[in-house]
């Protein structure tokens, strides 16, 4: 009998978390004054990733998200083994809201930031109301609107890691590495803003 083991390729990954809704009391503020008066606040332009109409910068929940994101950081490296695990503070340098209208959407870019992450506020559609909208048959069913993590395993292939998104992702948190590849495919189904914040921490 040969003596054998079995090893892993270390590969690193996300961080998924579900924020209360009094934990985003000041973030939901912030983000409801903006959407009154776009005019108001200063703009974002990702247009080298996206084709967003309405992408503001963030200013008075910054503090407060930093203060909800740190954690997170901390136990993404100790259970990933990434980074320095002796850091305990952690700075959001930039932070920003999208207010996404359907057929908008991300192609495949990085953050400038040794972690990113994406917070779902406002998802206005089911994936049962999508699929409905499209006739799906023989199709692939990664066709629908879905948060997408774009990397290469230890063969060099490219894979995908795709998170559906919905109403049910309302009040979600991902993290992950700044320059982990990922993109935002559309949806087809609502009039209203997909309103989701993301930013840099460093």
């Amino acid at each position: 009998m040969f003596d054998t083991f079995y090893g892993n390729f270390p590969s690193q990954g996300y961080v998924q978390a579900t924020m209360q809704p009094e934990e985003l009391a000041p973030v939901q503020l912030e983000i409801d004054n903006i959407q009154k008066d776009f005019n108001s606040a200063s703009i974002n332009d990702l247009g080298h990733a996206s084709n967003l109409q309405n992408e503001f910068y963030l200013k008075d929940c910054v503090k407060h998200l930093e203060n909800l994101i740190g954690p997170l950081c901390q136990q993404y490296c100790k259970h990933s083994a990434y980074g320095d695990q002796s850091k305990t503070n952690y700075t959001l340098k930039d932070a920003w809201v999208n207010y996404q209208s359907k057929h908008e959407y991300f192609g495949t870019h990085t953050h400038n930031g040794e972690f990113s992450f994406a917070l779902w506020i406002k998802v206005p559609y089911t994936m049962e109301q999508e699929k409905a909208h499209v006739n799906y048959t023989g199709r692939n069913i990664q066709r629908l609107p879905a948060f997408n993590f774009h990397y290469t395993d230890a063969m060099g292939t490219i894979r995908n890691q795709i998170l559906p998104v919905d109403k049910s992702f309302e009040g979600k948190l991902v993290l992950f590495p700044g320059n982990m590849n990922h993109s935002v495919t559309p949806f087809y189904t609502s009039d209203e803003y997909r309103i989701t914040v993301s930013g840099n921490i460093v």
